[in-house]
């Protein structure tokens, strides 16, 4: 079912008149898990800028994105589930600009997997070009990864001014000088790309001027190839052998360069007298990675994955809650209260609708699968309950599963991993996410009713988002259709 947002925005507490509307930080990681900081719980990582924000803010416990970036990175910017322009795979050579499902399956496959389009479509209206057309300065900073083509580039896609357009990592890796697109002026040796995309957004800021700035940072931390500073890898490294901790030293040096460079945003903030009229929103695109995955000297010093989930089951690439259960920390002074938790799911779908509401931008009747959080972030009138989906169809997944699809209601997760079951019949697991956050007891079986349900539903979804389906291949029809 489409969530028909009608965004009638009222001049509310939160929304201001055009000469006084807020600015708004998008701070963007990569591949940053649900316990990959000192904030959720981990007692090896160290983030005491990201433990700040969340000290000032409210802290989500159950945001999801999608289980890999460029799908997550559709819906950040759409407000609207990547199933609607078929793309559920990260951009890569094999993904197509019209995606379809093909005529036959890979190598011996009885399923057919469908095809993951290349690029975020120019016909979808993207938060920024929105605030753009608001009067607001739009900025774009670090990795993209929605077209590699410059005529898919953000500055097609709503930003005024973009700095470096990367795809997956940072091509040539995180020390300059490399090959980024759209990188400008070029790298200079050794520069760390997470502190030069720093700098350039706080010149940014410090230059702002007096029109409003929507500002998405959008880090290469902490994806591979993974590289940081070597003072920060032995400190890391120290810190493991004294703890006996399992904990990789690189992930965590990457993360602590992370980290600092929140703190030096928000320290800009403060300079600039500025904190106050600025929301900064945190958030990752999907879980951490939770198998080996280093290359060369650093796989050899350090043979163990790169991040645990744990208590989450995976990570990226998955559709299990490590998957797709990111940080998500919202601050706004005045507004959002301090120290705050928040155990309501949330999407990043609901970011779109959320900036639009704070910035009481107005603008035509929008059809969007978010919800506006404000709610939630205010204490102020009721957050509807509603269903939240996720499909990732692909032949083998990294948690060595079939591709599968979920739906979320209320407490219940429900998962289809399509063609797996008794003669290539659906197979599903249910899980009760309240007391089984490590989705390790498989209800299904107890509560068939329930699944029915739920199947149903998650069927409802996929016919109207025209979603692209597996299909079970049949040499018989096959030769019948020609």
């Amino acid at each position: 079912m489409r969530l028909i947002l009608l965004l009638c925005l009222c001049f509310t507490s939160v929304c201001v008149q055009a000469d006084r509307r807020p600015n708004i930080i998008l701070f963007f990681v990569d591949d940053m898990g649900w316990m990959d900081s000192s904030t959720y719980g981990s007692d090896f990582y160290e983030t005491p800028n990201l433990d700040r924000l969340a000290s000032e803010g409210m802290r989500f416990t159950q945001a999801y994105a999608q289980p890999l970036c460029s799908p997550s990175r559709a819906a950040l910017m759409t407000g609207r589930y990547p199933a609607r322009v078929r793309m559920h795979q990260a951009i890569t050579g094999q993904s197509q600009v019209d995606p379809k499902v093909p005529a036959r399956p890979r190598a011996k496959d009885a399923v057919i997997w469908p095809e993951s389009r290349s690029h975020l479509p120019l016909g979808e209206t993207t938060v920024a070009e929105t605030l753009k057309g608001a009067g607001y300065q739009t900025w774009f900073l670090g990795k993209w990864h929605l077209g590699s083509a410059p005529r898919y580039w953000p500055d097609k896609q709503g930003f005024d001014q973009i700095t470096c357009v990367g795809g997956a990592g940072p091509r040539g890796g995180y020390f300059g000088p490399n090959q980024i697109p759209g990188l400008r002026p070029p790298s200079k040796d050794g520069e760390y790309i997470c502190e030069r995309l720093t700098e350039d957004a706080i010149e940014l800021i410090r230059d702002r001027g007096e029109r409003p700035f929507f500002l998405l940072l959008s880090h290469f931390n902490v994806h591979a190839p993974y590289q940081a500073r070597t003072e920060d890898v032995e400190r890391f490294d120290t810190k493991r052998r004294r703890t006996d901790h399992s904990g990789n030293p690189v992930m965590a040096a990457m993360l602590w360069a992370m980290d600092q460079s929140l703190g030096k945003i928000l320290g800009t903030l403060d300079e600039q007298g500025i904190a106050e009229d600025t929301w900064v929103l945190f958030v990752s695109d999907n879980g951490g990675i939770h198998w080996k995955n280093m290359k060369g000297d650093y796989a050899k010093r350090y043979p163990i994955p790169v991040t645990s989930n744990a208590p989450l089951r995976g990570g990226k690439a998955c559709f299990y809650e490590g998957g797709v259960r990111v940080p998500f920390i919202v601050r706004h002074p005045g507004t959002v209260p301090a120290n705050k938790e928040c155990d309501t799911p949330v999407h990043l779908i609901d970011l779109y609708p959320t900036i639009y509401e704070i910035t009481g931008v107005e603008h035509d009747l929008q059809e969007l699968d978010g919800l506006s959080i404000v709610p939630l972030l205010t204490g102020t009138g009721k957050f509807p309950s509603r269903h939240l989906f996720c499909h990732f169809p692909r032949r083998v997944t990294l948690a060595n599963t079939v591709g599968g699809s979920f739906i979320r209601d209320d407490r219940y997760k429900l998962i289809r991993l399509w063609f797996d079951g008794p003669e290539h019949a659906h197979r599903y697991e249910l899980y009760d996410l309240s007391k089984d956050v490590s989705e390790s007891m498989d209800l299904s079986s107890q509560m068939p009713e329930r699944v029915q349900s739920m199947a149903r539903h998650l069927d409802e979804w996929l016919h109207e988002t025209e979603a692209l389906l597996p299909r079970l291949y049949s040499v018989k029809s096959s030769r019948e259709s020609r």
